[in-house]
């Protein structure tokens, strides 16, 4: 399964707040067997938000999680930017309305706002679009909003951490686990992080490609930060397969072979330098 990642704010682009809202959830994913094919920032701007959603369906991608833009202010237009990509118009869900009306009394009896009246602006957060399912928020006051859309599925999560999590974690990521199941399509993930003992980028990339041809399933990349004598650049191993059993046989085929070919490599590499000395 091919997800997308849609990080909306235009917080995330001026560089105040860290979007580590899509860094969660790639992990999370990738982790489920599911394959985040891009993540993307985009402004509080239904034009911009919705053409995004279109390209992820141009993409084929089944999986469209956007966080962000579910308040009550008004720059939060997540979901009127999806009621114009899918076409579906956005109304007043009861489901939803009973959920903020929940959190707004619990709010209130916890001290943290003046009222639990549902103003205008609170009930903003119940307009989904039509066909939508709201998810309860345990953390906050926006429901999450989950919309099919025939084979895609688009996920709508609040851009507050703590909210998105538990959403996620709580009623989101059950149903991705159950509909995985269904379709019987679910890939395991095993990654594992190794010292290469190596400073030069360029030496490892060469073994890399070596291994990634010949240990198909298998992705490896280099992760340097810095040059210097002493850095020791770390390797990521990520392997997938139809089981836990057969992608841990490749992760560990595929480190034990890039040790080998970079021992080699170095070997020929100073064999080579003596010859022509």
């Amino acid at each position: 399964m091919l997800a997308e990642i849609i990080a909306i704010g235009r917080e995330l682009l001026t560089g105040k707040t860290l979007d580590t809202n899509s860094h969660w959830l790639a992990q999370q994913l990738t982790g489920m067997g599911i394959r985040v094919k891009r993540i993307v920032l985009v402004d509080d701007v239904v034009d911009e938000i919705a053409q995004e959603v279109l390209t992820s369906v141009k993409y084929g991608v089944k999986l469209i999680i956007t966080t962000g833009g579910l308040g009550p202010t008004f720059d939060d237009k997540t979901l009127e930017a999806i009621s114009k990509a899918t076409g579906r118009r956005l109304q007043l869900n009861l489901q939803a309305l009973k959920m903020v009306e929940e959190s707004y009394r619990r709010f209130h009896q916890l001290g943290y706002v003046d009222s639990p009246e549902i103003t205008p602006e609170r009930k903003k957060m119940a307009i989904i679009p039509d066909g939508a399912i709201p998810i309860p928020n345990p953390v906050g006051a926006a429901p999450g909003v989950m919309l099919k859309i025939g084979p895609h599925i688009i996920v709508s999560l609040p851009g507050v951490p703590k909210e998105m999590k538990a959403i996620f974690e709580n009623h989101v990521k059950p149903r991705i686990e159950e509909l995985i199941k269904q379709e019987g399509k679910g890939r395991k993930v095993r990654e594992k992080t190794v010292s290469s003992g190596l400073s030069d980028e360029s030496v490892i990339a060469s073994a890399v490609k070596k291994v990634m041809e010949k240990v198909p399933g298998v992705y490896i990349k280099s992760l340097p930060d810095t040059f210097g004598k002493e850095v020791d650049i770390p390797v990521r191993f990520t392997a997938e397969a139809e089981t836990e059993e057969e992608a841990e046989r490749l992760l560990n085929k595929a480190v034990n072979l890039f040790f080998s070919t970079l021992k080699g490599d170095l070997t020929n590499g100073r064999e080579g330098i003596n010859k022509d000395n």
